[in-house]
């Protein structure tokens, strides 16, 4: 890297730049996140993407696992739609591909979701899903009726 000594071991040369404040780092304070370089400081504020979590995020509620790889727009779409089923596999799918891109580099997030909200996702995934696959089934349940119904006075 041109020469460049280390912000914190000015002694030592440079390996790369910090992704987020672009200070230069040698070997001992790199830390990769993501594939990407970042120093010791930066690096608190990342995570590593996790398509086991995506995974579990999808699973239980249909478009979590987008929210959880930072599309909330997409997660929204898959969220009012899951209950149609095919949605709901399209988003595990989608969910598990988009975080293993991201923790090899392939694709950015859109944003990254903070500490605290990877903590609450973990914490109100369960039953969030239990009210969220309450609704749905009491929705298909509605619409059967409906349709029984509609047979019935035809």
């Amino acid at each position: 890297m041109s020469g460049e000594a280390c912000y914190l071991h000015p002694q030592t040369l440079s390996v790369a730049k910090c992704s987020d404040c672009a200070k230069p780092i040698c070997e001992v304070c790199l830390r990769k996140v993501n594939t990407k370089p970042y120093c010791e400081a930066c690096a608190a504020n990342r995570y590593e993407q996790s398509p086991w979590l995506a995974l579990l995020f999808s699973f239980l509620v249909p478009g979590m696992g987008q929210v959880y790889n930072g599309d909330w727009r997409k997660g929204a779409v898959i969220f009012m739609t899951g209950w149609l089923v095919f949605p709901w596999i399209y988003g595990i799918v989608d969910a598990v591909t988009v975080a293993n891109e991201i923790r090899n580099g392939v694709r950015e997030t859109a944003t990254v979701p903070p500490g605290y909200l990877l903590l609450a996702l973990k914490l109100i995934i369960v039953p969030f899903a239990c009210i969220y696959f309450g609704f749905a089934f009491a929705l298909i349940t509605v619409l059967v009726g409906l349709a029984k119904l509609m047979l019935q006075l035809s």
